[in-house]
């Protein structure tokens, strides 16, 4: 039985739970081939609404955009190309050069390659276009050296994403290039990129602001299968440190989507001009503006794949800090898509600590620290969930609340569609279609793709100003009207097209020619959506022969071309020999004396005019098809989960004539229902190379590697064979083990194996490791370590089960511990990773302090340091600080001026990387009148004393005179006088032990 998949980018994958039970694969099966005639392509859309092709034959492309008026449309090839069509009064005419090639600079593999392309607001005069892709590392590193080739790759290692300008010119009737022009305004250099640590999550797109900033959404750029934060051995981490791709504190995986200074997981704002961050975005540094934290406009992106600007939002003025409404499609993980609406600076849209409307289980609980924040604090602690829809009035603060998306929905096969709502200050979330939740019934899918935002005049008005979105995998089209009134942002959700209608659109546009609605089809397709009017023929062509001898009789059919619309239609038939018909099923003969290929177009015209895409046959004569047979690898091969894996491919080919033979070998990574196609690639022996994935509980993957032989007549052959993952070649160990230190705990927390297991034990154990291995199943566990958990190898064991953490308690502090976590396959342990860690003390605080101060005076003050039982490393906040005041959490130092008299009381905190705190309080009198001396001298001098000032009756009076008196005299003050005449006594024989 064959499984029907979809095809997808891997960037893009749902990554999820199988659902490929028989009935439903081949019940989807049949849909899909329903889906493709043409009576039911027209049936499925609202009634007026129709669909017909565009254009087709290009490779693998991914992305398109209109100019201004819609008379030229470009498209994108995922290998960094960029083509054009020119309207020329009755359809597009595409360009027969390419407009831009920057193949040798594209990393072309897994998802990756050229996202995305957008035009300068001013396009027309300045001819400016800006373009965001991952850099070939071959070509990063080499690029005008002797060591480079522009023949030559570096795929599957660690990279960056880039941000380019260039400038198009028209030149001998052809819009061209001009490679000159060409400007790198993000990721100049190797270390200023977005990194990208896998083979996936890299975003995005670009688009430019109402305010002419220009925009980009960046993926995680992590793993895009498991949990990853950080030190994945599967991952490219350590390359991606090696060439400081990636500061050490990032090295978090998907975490990187939380931190400030980190590009990856973001829309990023950037000055057009220099690729600056804007001075109005909410973490600007005016000394850096080219730092990630400059740049940041939003955070908490896994794979924002495809974003909108709502029309008619925003300001004209960058100044402002307010771009837009930004309409983001962010492909989902295991569970949930996310559709979210970004207004306005500094939100953060959560992952990976929440997926969709509610936290995410398999990150929340790793209790991994940002390393960029003081006291180190975990990425979950930083993002709590909202109280109410009223967002932090100051943008540099609004990171700390999940800005929870607009609407989410689930993996099948249950559908469920869900908004946000309150009970109170509670977050909770309403199915559509429930009471106090938008109209609408719900859906799902597995790859969101943002769509577009309807401003045309074509379509009924229920549709102007309202969002279309997609979904890669499921292919629907949904339509929802957006509002701001009540407790949601979304009033509707439309039906538009069913389940199926196309799977595998990659972006969506509107033509602001005519107003209709244009598709990409990653496998080489653009499509339009229109309403009313007479739409294009769809042409059919058929023959009973494709090869034999000269002379070949051919008898051709393409009676069965529709029109949408039933009008009569006419048929030119070209015979690729300098021959007409216009006979709906003619009959031609063929003749040459040597191998000839003819290449046999119909294109069909209704009585309107309205002309269909040609369709294409290819007739060989004096010709017979060659025959293809893969030998390496061959069928059923399985490839090693520890390390990815090269195959040198070959395969048998017989023909007439092997000279003129030509390649093109594939390879698919099968996921469940849908497929990654990689680049294709020449010649009759090229290398692949597998990644090692599979194996996960309830999930299926394996490698499809195919092969198309083209001989010199035209005729090919094709075969496949299919690569399965070695699931005994896999790791049973858990990995990314790390063990946080708390108050008389320890939190063990890791990831799972990828391959199916039974369960996970972990043992603690107090001064020294393990090197025994469990055996059998009858252990008790207790996470307390003074509980009844039973005994091994001189330890305990405290947690049984299948998760990823556990916090092992009552723990001695300033005592090693060490915990090894150990995995059960059946009825076999693993020898296990061990980890150790002390239980964390809290650090130990001065006493408080109490100074005085004359107000209008610079005040300096260090705060003494406090002591870590453990000598670890203390970072320094000051909490309810005076406005007048500044804490240097470096260096400890209170300094400012204060204008009025007051007493102030404020919180140090000192806080370890275990999130423990200890603090001291503060108080500063600032109605004091100290005095001071405008001379030294003996005590008994006469002296002038000034406070600048006439003191209080309640003030206390601080004495600062220098005297000169011999060591250990006792000195006496009786009196100090005022300017006002009032004495007072300071007390009789008050003494002053004065040292040399």
């Amino acid at each position: 039985m064959t499984i029907p998949h979809f095809y997808m980018l891997h960037s893009l994958g749902y990554h999820r739970f199988i659902r490929e039970l028989s009935t439903f694969s081949w019940l989807l099966a049949l849909i899909i081939g329903l889906s493709l005639t043409n009576t039911c392509l027209f049936a499925q859309l609202p009634s007026g609404f129709s669909k017909n092709v565009v254009q087709e034959d290009y490779t693998t492309p991914i992305g398109m955009n209109f100019s201004r008026t819609g008379n030229q449309f470009f498209v994108w090839e995922k290998k960094g190309l960029l083509w054009v069509s020119t309207w020329n009064g009755t359809s597009y005419v595409r360009q027969a050069t390419p407009v831009l090639d920057i193949q040798e600079e594209v990393g072309d593999w897994n998802d990756f390659g050229l996202h995305s392309i957008c035009f300068d607001p001013n396009y027309e005069t300045n001819g400016l276009i800006y373009l965001f892709y991952q850099v070939d590392l071959h070509y990063l590193l080499y690029y005008g050296t002797p060591q480079y080739s522009s023949t030559a790759n570096l795929y599957r290692h660690a990279t960056i994403s880039r941000v380019t300008r260039y400038h198009l010119q028209n030149s001998g009737g052809n819009l061209t290039t001009d490679y000159n022009s060409r400007h790198v305004l993000l990721g100049e250099s190797i270390t200023t990129g977005v990194p990208v640590t896998y083979e996936s999550h890299a975003g995005g797109t670009l688009l430019f602001g109402r305010d002419g900033t220009l925009l980009l959404a960046t993926g995680d750029g992590g793993h895009h299968e498991g949990v990853d934060v950080g030190n994945r051995s599967d991952t490219f981490f350590q390359e991606s440190l090696d060439y400081n791709m990636m500061r050490a504190n990032e090295n978090v995986g998907a975490m990187r989507s939380q931190m400030v200074n980190s590009m990856c997981g973001k829309i990023l704002r950037l000055d057009p001009a220099t690729g600056n961050g804007v001075s109005s975005n909410p973490f600007y540094d005016p000394a850096n503006p080219r730092s990630p934290q400059s740049r940041v406009w939003t955070l908490g992106l896994r794979n924002p794949y495809r974003m909108v600007l709502q029309d008619s939002t925003g300001s004209t003025t960058a100044s402002d800090g307010n771009p837009g409404t930004l309409l983001i499609a962010d492909v989902g993980w295991y569970k949930i898509e996310d559709f979210h609406i970004v207004d306005k600076a500094g939100l953060n849209c959560g992952w990976p600590v929440y997926e969709g409307l509610e936290p995410t289980i398999s990150y929340n609980g790793t209790n991994v620290p940002n390393l960029d924040e003081p006291g180190q604090p975990t990425f979950e602690s930083l993002c709590v969930q909202p109280t109410s829809f009223i967002d932090d009035p100051n943008p540099a603060l609004r990171r700390f609340t999940h800005s929870r998306p607009a609407l989410d929905y689930s993996h099948g096969p249950n559908a469920i569609t869900r908004v946000p709502a309150f009970n109170g200050t509670t977050p909770i979330t309403r199915i559509i279609g429930t009471t106090g939740a938008p109209a609408g019934t719900s859906f799902y899918g597995y790859c969101a793709i943002g769509g577009v935002y309807y401003t045309g005049n074509q379509f009924p008005a229920d549709y102007k100003n309202t969002y279309f979105l997609t979904d890669h995998s499921m292919g629907w089209i949904k339509n929802l009207e957006l509002h701001d009134e009540g407790d949601h942002k979304i009033h509707e959700v439309r039906d538009f097209a069913p389940y199926s209608f196309e799977t595998g659109i990659v972006d969506m546009k509107m033509n602001p020619r005519d107003g209709s609605i244009y598709y990409v089809q990653i496998l080489g397709t653009i499509s339009r959506i229109s309403y009313g009017g007479n739409q294009p023929p769809v042409a059919s062509a058929s023959s009973n022969v494709t090869y034999g001898p000269s002379p070949l009789n051919v008898q051709f059919t393409g009676s069965n071309s529709v029109d949408p619309e039933g009008l009569p239609l006419t048929y030119l038939w070209n015979f690729g020999d300098g021959t007409t018909s216009t006979v709906a099923n003619p009959t031609h003969v063929f003749s040459n004396t040597a191998v000839q290929k003819f290449t046999v177009s119909l294109t069909v015209t209704d009585n309107q005019g309205q002309q269909s895409i040609p369709k294409v046959i290819i007739i060989s004569v004096n010709n017979t098809p060659p025959a293809v047979q893969i030998t390496n690898p061959a069928p059923g091969t399985l490839y090693t989960m520890s390390q990815p894996t090269s195959y040198t491919v070959q395969a048998n080919v017989t023909d007439t004539d092997l000279s003129g033979l030509t390649y093109e070998w594939q390879v698919k990574l099968q996921h469940n229902n849908h497929t990654h196609p990689e680049p294709i690639l020449t010649g009759s022996s090229p290398v692949i190379t597998v990644s090692p994935v599979g194996c996960s509980p309830n999930e299926t993957y394996s490698y499809l590697l195919s092969v198309k032989v083209t001989d010199n007549g035209g005729l090919t052959a094709t075969q496949s064979v299919t690569l399965y993952p070695d699931c005994n070649s896999a790791s049973s160990l858990v990995t990314h083990v790390t063990a946080t230190r708390q108050l008389s705990a320890v939190q063990v927390s890791w990831i799972n194996p990828e391959l199916l297991f039974d369960e996970i034990l972990v043992a603690a154990r107090e001064g020294t490791g393990f090197t025994d291995v469990p055996n059998g199943t009858s252990y008790t566990a207790v996470a307390s370590f003074t509980g009844n958990g039973s005994p091994i190898e001189g330890g305990k064991v405290v947690y049984r089960g299948t998760g990823t953490s556990v916090t092992v308690t009552n723990l001695n502090p300033l005592v090693q511990y060490y915990f090894r976590v150990y995995t059960r396959v059946g009825n076999t342990w693993n020898g296990g990773v061990e980890v150790s860690a002390i239980p964390n003390l809290p650090p130990t605080a001065p006493s408080q302090i109490v100074q005085t101060i004359l107000p209008n005076q610079p005040f300096s003050y260090t705060v003494a340091a406090f002591t870590d039982p453990e000598s670890q490393t203390l970072a320094y906040s000051a909490i309810n600080l005076p406005a007048w005041l500044t804490f240097n959490e470096t260096t400890r130092v209170l300094s400012g001026t204060a204008t009025a008299a007051n007493t102030y009381v404020f919180t140090i905190v000192a806080t370890d990387p275990g999130s423990l705190t200890a603090s001291t309080t503060v108080t500063i009198n600032t109605g004091v009148c100290t005095m001071f001396t405008l001379k030294t001298g003996n005590w008994n001098d006469p002296t002038v004393w000034s406070c600048n000032r006439i003191p209080n009756s309640t003030d206390a009076v601080q004495l600062n005179h220098i005297v000169s008196i011999p060591n250990q005299i006792t000195a006496s003050a009786s009196k100090v006088t005022f300017s006002s005449g009032i004495k007072l006594l300071v007390g009789t024989n008050a003494k002053l032990k004065l040292s040399q």
